[in-house]
């Protein structure tokens, strides 16, 4: 039974650094918050990468949530607003694990069905894979002309 167990672990692993590597990470969330209650959600942003979130109330009550973000340090960046859809970007400079926050406490019986998306960017790491991409384009060009006789 531990083999199953360490296969997770090793995907989880691989999985996370295929992640870490990347240039620009999205996440699409559609969440279900209870009536009296918060959810947070917890993201990493490399330093000099750009975080944008967006929230908006999809169904409940009256169709209103509040919303926050919380940097790194501890400081609230986007102040809790009660309303139908929000949204906050920052470039960070020091980087670190951002709080994302869909409040619902104000609400006594009626859930709420929540759109959060997430997503950080690393300008510096974009433009490297772009160039790759477009080198790798130019290879594959050249390897099939060869192939095909038209070099």
């Amino acid at each position: 039974m531990i083999f199953p167990i360490v296969l997770v672990l090793l995907l989880l692993q691989i999985s996370q650094a295929l992640y870490e590597d990347a240039p620009g990470v999205a996440m699409d969330y559609k969440v279900h918050v209870d009536a009296g209650k918060e959810d947070c959600y917890y993201q990493y942003v490399y330093p000099g990468s750009t975080l944008y979130v967006a929230f908006q109330v999809l169904r409940g009550g009256d169709g209103q949530a509040g919303f926050a973000v919380r940097h790194p340090n501890g400081n609230i960046v986007h102040p809790y607003v009660w309303k139908a859809q929000s949204d906050y970007q920052e470039t960070s400079a020091a980087g670190g694990y951002y709080s994302v926050c869909v409040d619902n406490q104000f609400s006594r019986f009626a859930s709420k069905l929540v759109n959060i998306y997430i997503t950080t960017f690393r300008y510096d790491e974009w433009e490297k894979y772009t160039k790759e991409l477009e080198s790798l384009d130019i290879s594959v060009q050249n390897f099939t002309g060869i192939i095909s006789g038209k070099s």
